[in-house]
């Protein structure tokens, strides 16, 4: 996988949208129904397929500074599946992309006519190291507001140096994710496993 640092979920905005404008604001309450609008309508289309739905990334946290693009994480029996729901998955505004990110997931989009992004479908089988990874680091945040709030102060600084280059400000978080990330797996092993693994 490149970059180790970088998050596998977000390379995909990072080596195909790289030299781009973005927008950041501070969290927004409605992200939580913004995600169980989604939810809501991926059960639905999945059906006994789906063991579990998350709602992860910036958006998921509480006082996080973030894009407004709802990161949805979608845990399933067995991936192969997934291909023979993507008329459905289209019909409801998902676009398929496959496994654009690398990590062995199916992935979609959902944008607006302008095309602008409002949320990412990841989809992972059982037991896919990843999930995990993405729930911890969600739930660490939420109960740490120190890392939280040097995350978000991270974040506010990059947007206002590279707001219009999107790679510049995502590698320029990797350092302190990766002291967060050491953090959070410190904190995993005092905690029970997450659901989905």
């Amino acid at each position: 996988m490149e970059e180790r640092n970088i998050n596998p979920i977000e390379q995909h905005d990072i080596h195909t949208r790289p030299h781009r404008s973005f927008e950041l604001m501070e969290y927004d309450p409605n992200w939580v129904k913004e995600f169980e609008i989604r939810k809501q309508k991926l059960a639905e289309i999945l059906g006994d397929e789906v063991l579990d739905i998350q709602h992860i990334g910036s958006t998921a946290i509480p006082g996080m500074f973030s894009k407004p693009q709802i990161d949805i994480l979608v845990v399933v029996r067995d991936l192969h599946n997934i291909k023979r729901r993507y008329d459905e998955m289209l019909t409801a505004g998902f676009q398929p992309r496959g496994d654009y990110t690398g990590i062995e997931e199916e992935y979609f989009t959902e944008d607006d006519q302008r095309g602008v992004r409002l949320a990412s479908v990841h989809i992972l089988p059982q037991g896919h190291p990843e999930i995990e990874g993405q729930i911890n680091f969600r739930n660490y945040l939420i109960a740490n507001e120190n890392d939280r709030n040097l995350y978000a102060v991270t974040k506010k600084e990059l947007f206002a140096r590279y707001r219009d280059d999107y790679s510049a400000y995502a590698r320029g978080k990797q350092q302190v994710i990766e002291i967060i990330r050491q953090h959070v797996d410190q904190w995993a092993k005092r905690i029970p496993k997450s659901k989905g693994r």
